[in-house]
């Protein structure tokens, strides 16, 4: 029996009926098989469901109250549907492929003929679109950022519907709050950034919540176009790069870097300042966590200087001082960056990629010699060979045994011992 009917089952022992919807049902009728449930119940008391559940079951504090559990290794969050019916609970959805449930038995409600646009990859708005979109302006970001991620054409009326409430009502977008904003632009940008906001700018929202990207239209560029122009290529490039890989959970700094790298810019090049202190609001006003801000302004601020050629020495320093991770992204940034400009400055960055990679691929053999470590020698070693207290010296000195393994001069312990007696004494 398929997991999900086996978790529907075993809730609906608990005495009360169960429907699985959501992403998850989207996804099995696309064939994709769910990482997780979402599954609502007829009305019930989740108190005494979670204590039927057993261990493991917790409900959460929400104002809609949600019991978050594990059934048969998956992960499920239990709400109380929405009204008396489960067609009730699904017409307060926004499009017709999310308005679908499956009952334990293996057979579906489809009240708006979900499976159908599913099958022609067509998004449709459940009900009156002008009416939807008004009483919740975030529908639309939704429906495009679906639209974008899931390689779906939205429905023709639903389109011109909500173009022509665009138009009519910008205060109203512009006036929602951008946190919300924010999580589904975040959304449109993790998997298919070029897409999500090149629909985005068809549809005439850039304006309304990211006008600082909008007016890089105004600003001409050398060989023709502009600089939005030059943005929208970069995120192409981007998008085809993140997809050619294993997705990593630094790709969503990667693509807000490239979108904002040209915020406020007058000319090309960019102020590179003043760019990542524009990003940086926009990000806090979404409610981006402060670890992907400092990523993104990283990046956003030093991706040029990989336009120069650079020593094992410099590359080294500057991976043991900002981490390996952020030096893999901000090189490979200057390439895609570099390919949306004529791949200027390629063969200085591709020299660049080489030797931070002989660098990483040093401290990664050091890592599997070590079990885990970065460093052949503690403290207390250095401190006993070279007959030291503790303190700062022995700080110095092992940073500058780091260097000595990233640029490929000491390449085990034995060297690693010898190297600090010969040249770790002269720190002191």
């Amino acid at each position: 029996m398929k997991m999900y009917l086996r978790a529907l089952e075993a809730i609906e022992s608990s005495g009360v009926r169960a429907w699985l919807v959501g992403d998850p049902v989207r996804e099995i009728s696309m064939g994709i098989y769910p990482s997780s449930l979402n599954v609502v119940v007829e009305p019930c008391n989740l108190e005494v469901l979670k204590d039927s559940l057993g261990e493991g079951a917790i409900l959460g504090a929400e104002a809609f109250p949600v019991l978050h559990t594990s059934i048969l290794g998956a992960k499920v969050e239990i709400a109380c549907m929405k009204g008396r019916f489960i067609e009730e609970d699904l017409a307060r959805r926004d499009f017709s492929m999310n308005a679908i449930a499956i009952r334990s038995d293996d057979s579906f409600v489809d009240p708006f003929n979900g499976r159908h646009d599913i099958r022609n990859r067509l998004i449709r708005l459940t009900g009156d679109d002008i009416d939807l979109v008004n009483s919740d302006p975030i529908r639309i970001v939704r429906m495009l950022r679906f639209a974008a991620e899931l390689d779906m054409n939205i429905f023709w009326k639903s389109a011109s519907d909500v173009r022509s409430f665009i138009a009519g009502n910008p205060d109203q977008i512009r006036n929602t709050p951008p946190e919300r904003w924010g999580r589904e632009i975040l959304n449109g940008m993790r998997h298919r950034p070029y897409d999500f906001i090149y629909l985005c700018d068809c549809y005439g929202l850039l304006p309304l919540f990211l006008n600082d990207l909008e007016q890089l239209k105004e600003i001409s560029i050398e060989g023709g176009g502009t600089l939005f122009d030059h943005t929208l290529n970069t995120l192409k490039i981007a998008q085809d790069f993140l997809g050619g890989r294993k997705t990593r959970e630094s790709d969503m700094a990667f693509s807000l870097s490239m979108l904002f790298h040209h915020a406020g810019s007058d000319s090309q090049p960019a102020d590179s300042a003043k760019a990542a202190r524009i990003t940086a609001q926009y990000l806090k006003s979404w409610g981006v966590n402060a670890e992907t801000i400092e990523t993104v302004s990283f990046v956003i601020e030093r991706f040029h200087q990989l336009y120069e050629a650079k020593t094992e020495d410099e590359l080294c320093a500057s991976a043991l001082e900002y981490g390996f991770a952020a030096m893999e992204m901000i090189v490979d940034f200057a390439i895609c960056n570099s390919q949306a400009d004529g791949m200027k400055n390629m063969e200085v960055l591709a020299g660049n990629k080489w030797k931070l990679g002989e660098v990483i691929r040093r401290f990664d053999e050091t890592r599997r010699r070590t079990e885990g470590s970065l460093r052949y020698l503690t403290g207390d070693e250095v401190m006993k060979i070279l007959d030291l207290r503790p303190g700062k010296v022995v700080g110095e000195i092992l940073n500058k045994l780091d260097m000595a393994v990233g640029t490929g001069i000491v390449a085990n312990k034995k060297e690693a011992e010898e190297w600090i007696v010969k040249r770790g004494a002269g720190v002191q």
